[in-house]
């Protein structure tokens, strides 16, 4: 890479670490290493550290008693949210359209544990993160799995102020409950519609908090 002059490399670094963070490149607990940094950038370390504390203040990175400086961002925008929510619909329909295709039926014993979701102790965000690594489970494309899945997680990081903290973690145990009888009943055209209200549900939400 070109070195860059002095003065601009505290911004060369700040735009890159957040561009790693934003495109979900570095996920959250993503170990910001400083001396790598520094390697990849062919810069000195003291622009890295003004460029991490300022991250640090806008939230995008922690430091953690014996772990260091570590990926921790706190809250996605609506405008992020919305278009993450809707790349899930587009690939989660690419996909069960594939299912159709091939009229893959999915092992009902994959949805025991949806049961466990009626239960006042259960994890619901525990529960949201099997679901959908579940509903997954048969699609033998790992980029898009992995794509879908980091999505999953990052939309976990929005927040709706008018609703309780456990909405999306509702609305996705409710979708749990459709999708897996209509899976198993091979009827993946509804299931597509469920995805899509599914999605419009959060996203509309959104929109009311800002109204």
């Amino acid at each position: 890479m070109v070195r860059v002059k002095k003065g601009k490399t505290q911004k060369l670094v700040y735009d890159y670490v957040k561009k790693q963070i934003e495109t979900d490149t570095w996920l959250n607990g993503y170990h910001i290493i400083e001396q790598d940094l520094a390697n990849d950038l062919k810069v000195s370390r003291t622009p890295i550290r003004s460029a991490i504390d300022q991250l640090i203040d806008e939230n995008y990175l922690k430091k953690e008693a014996n772990r260091g400086v570590i990926v921790k961002k706190e809250r996605i925008s609506n405008k992020e949210f919305t278009e993450r929510t809707q790349l899930i619909e587009l690939l989660c329909s690419h996909y069960l359209f594939q299912l159709q295709i091939k009229e893959y039926l999915i092992d009902d014993q994959s949805f025991l544990f949806i049961e466990e979701l009626n239960k006042p102790s259960s994890d619901k965000e525990y529960y949201y993160d099997l679901f959908w690594q579940q509903f997954l489970s048969p699609l033998n494309n790992e980029l898009m799995k992995s794509t879908i899945l980091t999505q999953i997680t990052s939309i976990k990081l929005v927040e709706f102020p008018n609703v309780s903290i456990n909405f999306l973690y509702d609305e996705t145990h409710k979708l749990s409950k459709t999708l897996s009888r209509l899976l198993l009943e091979k009827n993946y055209e509804v299931a597509r519609k469920e995805i899509r209200v599914y999605i419009n549900r959060l996203n509309l939400e959104l929109i009311d908090q800002q109204i």
